[in-house]
């Protein structure tokens, strides 16, 4: 699929894990997700505004401000953190999961084992105002889905970053609020 890399703007990202399985329900497989993003917003330059893990798919509000495309971004990310979550699937004895990844692997021919479906869904973001919408969607996704009351129950999301303050999982850059 050919992307467009437009300078100075945000992108709401999606992915998915292969054959939607429900790896990021632990945080031994969460952890490393947000370590990894930790570590390539510094490699590569990009801000991350936003992030919701539900258990078989991520979103994020990146904005890429060095020279880095957002499918470069999301292909280094994503071909880095499937190594780690395989390795932490064999280690836990996950053998569903390896396997499916070892099949998904298989399919493409492309590796030995394949966490991420291919390829990402992404949207440019404008104007403020589609942020906090796409926010604000991310932040009510894990209540949509059932797995909690209100936003601010799901650990593993930027809602308490912007809500409490609590950058304790990631760090959230907020500096594109107006009213900050």
């Amino acid at each position: 699929m050919q992307r467009f890399h437009e300078p100075g703007c945000a992108y709401y990202v999606t992915t998915a894990v292969c054959d939607r399985l429900p790896v990021f329900t632990r945080a031994s497989y969460v952890i490393p997700l947000l370590d990894s993003l930790g570590f390539y917003r510094h490699k590569m330059a990009f801000e991350i505004w936003g992030y919701v893990i539900m258990p078989d798919h991520i979103h994020l509000l990146l904005f890429p401000c060095g020279q880095a495309t957002i499918s470069e971004i999301m292909r280094v990310y994503k071909e880095f953190t499937s190594k780690r979550i395989a390795r932490q699937a064999l280690v836990e004895g996950r053998d569903e999961w390896v396997q499916g990844f070892a099949r998904a692997g298989r399919q493409t021919g492309r590796a030995a084992s394949k966490v991420w479906q291919d390829g990402f869904w992404d949207k440019l973001l404008v104007s403020e105002r589609f942020v906090r919408q796409k926010l604000h969607y991310m932040h009510r996704n894990p209540v949509r889905a059932g797995l909690v009351q209100s936003p601010e129950e799901y650990p593993y999301s930027s809602y308490r970053n912007y809500e409490y303050g609590d950058d304790s999982l990631i760090e959230v850059d907020r500096g594109w609020l107006s009213d900050v």
